[in-house]
């Protein structure tokens, strides 16, 4: 059982690195965005990461369990969000408030000593926050901002999930 949650954790780093990924890019303004299909590709993340979510659970991964749970949170909000058109409000509102999550996990991994795992949930709340501000504020110029540090931390996670894959052990 502990390399299906080992297997399921680094899916989880490899989806959080595409959806970063997907998320720089987009706030970059990198292509034609539309935001619908923005948010199918929200979901279609916020349903991979639900079911690797399921496999730490049952192993009984609680902090593993609950820092994605708040990525999955912010997954399906964002991408209904963005289907519907509807309640933008509260999409920012879970942007923030899982922005400050993301902030005392860093805080305590940075606590238990892991380097590089800190250094890409680090990154988290200021993606988040940022973007909350972008639709706060109705700052579109921040957006980029977030949109750069979003695609360093998809690299971030896609090398935890490299790492992972490859059977390295990062500090």
């Amino acid at each position: 059982m502990v390399s299906i949650a080992q297997t399921a954790l680094n899916t989880l780093f490899w989806e959080a690195a595409v959806m970063l990924l997907v998320i720089g890019f987009v706030n970059m303004g990198v292509g034609k965005n539309e935001p619908r299909d923005f948010g199918i590709v929200l979901l279609s993340g916020a349903l991979m990461e639900t079911i690797a979510m399921a496999f730490v659970i049952v192993e009984g991964d609680i902090f593993g369990a609950t820092v994605a749970a708040a990525f999955v949170l912010l997954l399906w909000m964002l991408g209904i969000g963005l289907i519907m058109g509807k309640n933008l409000m509260a999409m920012n509102h879970a942007l923030w408030f899982t922005g400050l999550f993301f902030a005392l996990i860093t805080v305590e991994l940075i606590r238990m000593g892991t380097v590089m795992l800190s250094f890409a949930i680090g990154l988290l709340p200021i993606i988040t926050i940022l973007l909350s501000i972008v639709h706060y504020l109705n700052k579109p110029s921040i957006g980029k901002v977030a949109g750069v540090i979003s695609i360093i931390d998809g690299f971030a996670f896609f090398v935890l999930a490299f790492a992972g894959a490859a059977g390295i052990v990062l500090p």
